[in-house]
């Protein structure tokens, strides 16, 4: 049996374990997929600030969430937008050498200019295909997609995360400089209450909710 092929876009090291951490557990650690995660951007640039590149922390969370391979750019932080489309795209294409099943990626309306950038390479490159048309599911990313109060976010695909929450805050725990004090959204106990408050809309305990925007059968 072929192993599912997953792939995570996400524009900044820690952006894959807020949005999508604990679903990327379930399917390496339950259906043993095979994970590939790229980030864009060290996470840490546009801050002007002493802090080391955040994506050398990838490795760590890798290793929680069950990632088998990773690959970080070099783009600027929060300054994708001056970068040509057409490059980011070439960046994916030149790294992504297989037809993933599924991809996980950033919603468009994210307040954030790189989530919004990272999106829409995302959607360019893997247009549909006569031969190949990978499913689509967006995360949200606390901070960021909520700030935006003309966001189109509609959540459609919940995934039971009861068994694997703990590996997404374990991982966010890896990101400390990134988490705030309650009630900001990226604090913790308030990932914890999103995704208790998620898995309520659909009588879980715990679930992760994405939009999904493209699925073939």
């Amino acid at each position: 049996m072929l192993k599912l092929k997953i792939l995570v876009l996400a524009a900044h090291p820690d952006d894959e374990t807020i949005g999508c951490g604990a679903t990327i557990a379930k399917y390496n650690f339950e259906k043993k997929a095979d994970t590939f995660l790229i980030t864009f951007t060290d996470g840490v640039g546009a801050r002007n600030l002493n802090q080391k590149n955040r994506n050398l922390k990838l490795k760590k969370v890798s290793k929680i969430l069950g990632i088998k391979k990773f690959k970080f750019g070099s783009f600027p932080d929060n300054q994708m937008d001056s970068i040509p489309l057409l490059e980011i795209c070439r960046f994916i294409e030149k790294n992504v050498t297989y037809q993933p099943d599924i991809i996980f990626t950033h919603h468009q309306d994210c307040l954030n200019i790189d989530h919004s950038i990272v999106s829409r390479a995302a959607l360019t490159v893997f247009r549909p295909q006569s031969t190949f048309s990978p499913e689509i599911n967006c995360f949200r990313i606390s901070s960021s997609t909520e700030y935006n109060p003309l966001n189109s976010f509609k959540g459609n695909l919940y995934v039971d995360v009861k068994k694997y929450y703990k590996k997404k805050l374990a991982a966010m725990k890896i990101y400390s400089s990134e988490l705030r004090k309650y009630p900001h959204p990226r604090n913790i106990k308030s990932i914890l209450n999103t995704l208790k408050s998620d898995g309520s809309e659909v009588g879980l305990e715990f679930a992760e909710k994405f939009q999904t925007i493209r699925r073939v059968k």
